[in-house]
């Protein structure tokens, strides 16, 4: 048996129903409108931050290589270097800015404030390449301010990959800079051998330099 026998019955079915349950249904479908119009502003809004912050490090880009011509493009490259990190602090672009905030400081000798950037980039835990590229700008920085000990801490317990010959590299600079040349000359080969593994690796004449200074020394003394 239906249960309703008549449209007349049905119709004022309907209406009871309505009178109690049209309210909530209207707000339940505004409520569901206002989420979708919400996020699909939300995703605009984030799309435009993304494009605006990829064209102010494609302009970090442009100063950074014209800055060697004049101060006012290094000014300017500083500059849209503390904008891009400032202003998009969750993005990739700030741990970027932030990397030619450390390269900046660096070349004024300022050292404390390369150590405070670069231990932010490592704070944001970015992707492999990145973090081992901040660890050893990191590791040189602090050799710079003849803090061996803290240098070799920064470049342990990483993941080397293809910045295996890299990292050796500069394990052998802070060896070197303590004096310990037989250690620096075989964490030197063993960038070179490291180096040597990689596919389409360009030469490294800095680093063979560095290795043909040390084998005569240490090969001599050894010999005494």
């Amino acid at each position: 048996m239906e249960p309703y026998r008549t449209d007349e019955e049905q119709i004022d079915a309907l209406k009871t129903w309505w009178q109690d349950n049209g309210k909530s249904v209207v707000l339940g479908i505004l409520a569901a409108l206002a989420l979708v119009f919400g996020w699909q502003g939300w995703q605009k809004q984030q799309g435009d931050r993304v494009a605006e912050a990829s064209a102010m490090y494609q302009s970090l880009l442009e100063a950074d290589s014209a800055a060697e011509s004049g101060a006012a493009q290094l000014t300017t490259a500083k500059h849209l270097a503390e904008t891009l990190k400032s202003e998009f602090p969750g993005m990739t672009y700030a741990v970027f800015a932030a990397m030619y905030k450390a390269k900046y400081a660096a070349s004024d000798n300022d050292w404390q404030t390369a150590e405070k950037e670069l231990d932010w980039v490592i704070a944001q835990k970015p992707d492999a390449p990145l973090l081992l590229q901040a660890k050893v700008r990191l590791a040189h920085v602090l050799l710079a301010q003849k803090r061996y000990e803290d240098a070799q801490k920064t470049l342990e317990g990483s993941d080397l990959g293809s910045y295996a010959a890299l990292i050796a590299e500069t394990r052998g600079d802070i060896l070197l800079a303590q004096g310990k040349n037989a250690e620096a000359l075989e964490a030197y080969q063993q960038a070179k051998a490291q180096l040597a593994l990689l596919e389409n690796a360009s030469p490294n004449p800095l680093l063979d330099m560095k290795i043909r200074d040390l084998a005569p020394a240490t090969s001599g003394a050894a010999s005494e």
